[in-house]
Parts: C-alpha cells; sequence; structure tokens
C-alpha cells in the first residue's frame, strides 16, 4: 500500500506538535513558597535544654500559620508532616512532608547553621522541595528551599519549650536572637522579599 506523502501544512502541523510535546518537561515551573508553621503538641529536647539539644521533638500536630508566597495553594491551617524527634545539629539531614491540591511537596533539609543564645536556639536548614507526586494541574520543578526554627525555653532546661518554624523558596537571614520579635521581622522581612519579587516581574 502506498502511502501519500505529508503536505507542507501537515508537515508543519507534525512538527509543532512533536516539538511542543518534546518541551513539556520544560513547562514546568519553579515552586514558590513562603509561609510560616506552629506545633499544636508538645516539644521536648533529648537533654531537656534547648541549646545543648540533638534533637527535640517536631511538636506535632503541625499547622501551617501565615502564607507570604505561594503558587502551590498552601492553604492556612493545613497539615505539615515534620521529621520527630527532628535532628537539630550541623550536617544533619530531615525532611518535611505537606499537601496541597497539586500534590504531595517533600522538601529534604540539611541543618546549616545551629545557634543557641541565652535560653533559647536557632536552626537554620536548606535543601530541595519536590513535588513527589501530582495530583492535579501543573507539575513544579524541584526547586532550593530554606527551612528555620526558633526554639526558646524561658524557664530554663527541663521547661516548656515553644517553637515557630518558617519555610521559604526564598532564602532565609541567619539566626541571631530566635525570639519572637524576630520571628515578627522574620515575617516582615520575607513579605518585603515577596513583594519585590512581584514588583520586578509587573
Amino acid at each position: 500500500m502506498l502511502m501519500k506523502p505529508l503536505s507542507l501544512r501537515n508537515a508543519l502541523l507534525v512538527g509543532v506538535v512533536g516539538a511542543a510535546l518534546g518541551a513539556s518537561p520544560a513547562m514546568a515551573v519553579p515552586i514558590q513558597v513562603a509561609f510560616n508553621f506552629v506545633p499544636f503538641g508538645v516539644l521536648t529536647a533529648d537533654t531537656g535544654d534547648v541549646t545543648n539539644a540533638n534533637t527535640i521533638t517536631s511538636g506535632a500536630p503541625l499547622q501551617v500559620g501565615s502564607i507570604i508566597l505561594n503558587n502551590i495553594n498552601v492553604l492556612p491551617g493545613q497539615s505539615v508532616i515534620l521529621t520527630s524527634p527532628t535532628p537539630i545539629d550541623v550536617g544533619d539531614t530531615f525532611t518535611k512532608v505537606f499537601t496541597t491540591s497539586f500534590g504531595i511537596f517533600t522538601e529534604t533539609l540539611t541543618v546549616t547553621n545551629s545557634a543557641p543564645l541565652g535560653n533559647s536556639r536557632g536552626v537554620l536548614a536548606s535543601g530541595t522541595i519536590t513535588e513527589t507526586t501530582t495530583l492535579v494541574g501543573a507539575t513544579f520543578d524541584p526547586t532550593p528551599v530554606f527551612y528555620s526554627a526558633a526554639y526558646t525555653q524561658n524557664g530554663g532546661p527541663g521547661a516548656q519549650i515553644n517553637g515557630s518554624f518558617n519555610n521559604s523558596t526564598v532564602p532565609l537571614p541567619p539566626p541571631r536572637i530566635p525570639e519572637p520579635a524576630s520571628l515578627a521581622l522574620l515575617g516582615v522581612g520575607l513579605f518585603g522579599l515577596g513583594a519585590l519579587r512581584r514588583r520586578r516581574r509587573s
């Protein structure tokens, strides 16, 4: 059976469709997210003291609080799963997982800074956030991500530990004074970075 040669129009159409299919992986977009999340359970240091602890429990359940930057449909109040107990020494690795309507997102993080100060401890980590399961909509590229935790133990060793956590695809400054006032300043800074980013794009 003889095959008819493709017309110029059909040949161009096949070429365009083939190029579009070949380029589809490049259509994925980087993840843009910045939010804080807080523990509703008890935080416990392995040594009883946040200043010399090697691990601190996650304080699950953990829930998203304020959201500053978001293209993956993170919602306030949604659940976050953090490795528990969470290792907090420089070089330690841990994961964080959360689900949105777009998919399941997993962060693989390595502690880069762990600084005790008074009855407090600030922790920074960095790594990659990956859409490990796509549920619906866009496919997102693996993207660098940054994490910070601030632990306070105002009553000293053995006393209640309070904690707050931040997550951002925008780099976070190193922790200096991990007190509630500093966390508020960090939130304002992240908001400013997000606004600057949006302004540059428009």
